[in-house]
């Protein structure tokens, strides 16, 4: 196992995988299958390439996985990173999340940009939440009904990491009034 950053020439490879992921389990990610284009994928990581981070996890140099985390774009906003993580299909439950996310989480606490990383997961992705919460992450409130599925619907959970910095400091205060 090995974990770089994202190349241009991963784009199809990324962009596949999160097909075959939205394919296989409805309501894993937001995105249906075939809805964001290579194009969006190559263009992420040539943005993130100067101003945040975009890493894959390689087993025979292949992509089984990959994570970005991206500063939101206000000037009061962009201590807060978005974290968006895919496990490719068939590769999961075998730590490469974990390792991504360790990866991510001490890259964050080593960056001088990054206090908070949130992210969002699906309600009927209960072992990527109990991942996120091994970690440190505390829910922060739900988005109810937000991903319309075939037969109802899956909540949005959205999750928060401070790492170090002013706001954390500040979370500290809070971690008991949030569940």
């Amino acid at each position: 196992m090995l974990i770089g950053s994202a190349r241009i020439e991963d784009a199809e490879i990324l962009a596949q995988a999160e097909y075959d992921t939205a394919a296989a389990q409805e309501g894993l990610l937001a995105a249906m299958p075939g809805e964001i284009p290579v194009s969006a994928f190559r263009n992420k990581i040539q943005k993130l390439s100067t101003g945040g981070l975009y890493i894959v996890v390689e087993l025979d140099g292949l992509p089984v996985g990959h994570l970005f985390l991206e500063p939101l774009s206000l000037s009061s906003t962009r201590h807060v990173s978005q974290l968006t993580i895919v496990v490719h299909p068939g590769h999961t439950r075998k730590g490469y999340g974990r390792a991504l996310m360790d990866y991510a989480i001490q890259w964050a606490r080593e960056s001088d940009l990054v206090e908070k990383i949130e992210l969002r997961v699906r309600s009927t992705n209960p072992g990527a939440i109990a991942l996120y919460e091994s970690l440190g992450f505390i829910r922060e409130g739900e988005l109810w009904n937000r991903i319309k599925l075939e037969t109802g619907y899956a909540h949005d959970i959205c999750m928060a990491l401070f790492v170090d910095g002013p706001a954390a400091k500040q979370s500290d205060q809070l971690k008991p009034l949030i569940r």
